[in-house]
Formats: structure tokens, sequence, C-alpha cells
């Protein structure tokens, strides 16, 4: 049965991240894929072949640096070719799939009268696709880091949508299933539940009843 939540004094605006939270997605499956079209075998991420190939994703993530520019520094810092192509490779295979059970949560939230808002790092490629999914459709808004130019778990990230929503950091929820960026709004003074599976996330939601 969903939780059905009243609304609660203190907690009025809830922010959701996307992938591992409301889609089911890896970004670990999705590289270990790319790596393969590369003809690399025996990784799981890019980041074990390179450290800095995660600022290097931040940065895209961001929109600091569009994607042709991500796979020239990515060859340059790997040695690796990138295959040709005329298509974003980085959306190649990005296939979201919403979580009903979540999606539903989402829905009863907002009927109880709280803000629901989407809070995610996420590439152009793949908030496009989100889009042309419709997969946003169900949240007030949404807080993609490759449109606001802040990612978590920058403490900007969260100042952004405080200001975007005037409202203080006491009456917001964050749900996020990195527990590096939950710690990050709790610094800016969010409260933050982190995501381990939706029959845990009702439990731990029945304190805001």
């Amino acid at each position: 049965m969903v939780l059905s939540l009243t609304m609660n004094e203190e907690i009025q605006l809830i922010m959701f991240d996307m992938g591992g939270v409301v889609v089911k997605h890896s970004d670990g499956m999705m590289e270990k894929a790319l790596l393969e079209d590369f003809g690399v075998t025996g990784y799981q991420q890019f980041s074990q072949l390179n450290s800095d190939l995660t600022g290097l994703l931040m940065q895209h993530s961001k929109n600091l640096i569009d994607e042709e520019t991500m796979w020239q520094v990515f060859t340059e810092k790997t040695n690796i070719a990138i295959p040709s192509h005329t298509e974003s490779l980085w959306a190649k295979y990005f296939d979201p799939i919403l979580d009903q059970n979540m999606l539903t949560l989402v829905d009863t939230l907002k009927d109880s009268g709280y803000r629901v808002v989407c809070a995610t790092n996420t590439e152009p490629a793949h908030f496009l696709r989100h889009k042309q999914l419709h997969q946003y459709d169900h949240f007030n808004t949404v807080y993609a880091s490759c449109e606001i130019r802040h990612a978590k778990p920058e403490a900007a990230f969260f100042s952004y949508i405080l200001d975007s929503e005037r409202i203080e950091a006491r009456h917001v929820l964050f749900i996020d299933d990195y527990k590096e960026n939950c710690d990050a709004a709790e610094k800016v003074g969010i409260h933050a539940i982190q995501f381990k599976n939706y029959e845990s996330l009702k439990d731990v939601l029945k304190q805001y009843d």
C-alpha cells in the first residue's frame, strides 16, 4: 500500500534525485558498454582508467564543456581512440526506466500539499532524453546540473535551489542514493535521506507524518 502522508509543518519542499532513485539506471553499466565499444574490457567505469575522468564527467554534467570536447579530453587522458559517430555516444546506452512505485510516491506527496522537485546531476543528452520521455512531468519543476551549472555535492547546487525556491534549508527534505550528496545537503541545513529502496524510504518518511 502506498504511504499516505499528511502535510508536515516543517517540511514544505521535497527534492528527489533522478537516476538511482526515481529512475532505474546505472551510469556504471552505461560506461562499461561504451568502454567495450572503444575496445576496452575489464573495466566497469571510466574512473578506473584515470581518476581525472570523474572531474571531466562533472564538467560535462555542468555543461561547462560539450560532449565532443569531453571525448577529446578523454582520449588525451587515456590514449583510447573514440569511434567515429554522428550522434551522442553518451546517449547511446541510456535507457531510463521509471520506478512506478516511486512515481506514485511523488504524486502522493504532491497531493498531500508538498512541493516536489527533481534535483539531478545529468548531462545534456540525458536531460533531453528524460524530457522526450516526459519523465520529469511528475515534478513541479526540475533543477538539472546541465542547466544550473552547479552539480552535487557542491554546496552551490543546493544554494541555487534554495534561492530559486525562496525557502529556508530547514523546510527542505532531500532524497538521494549517494551518501556524499546527502552529507553535502545536510551541511547546508537540508534534511537528507539516503535512498536504499522504496520500502525502506516509506519507513523513514513516516517520521514526517
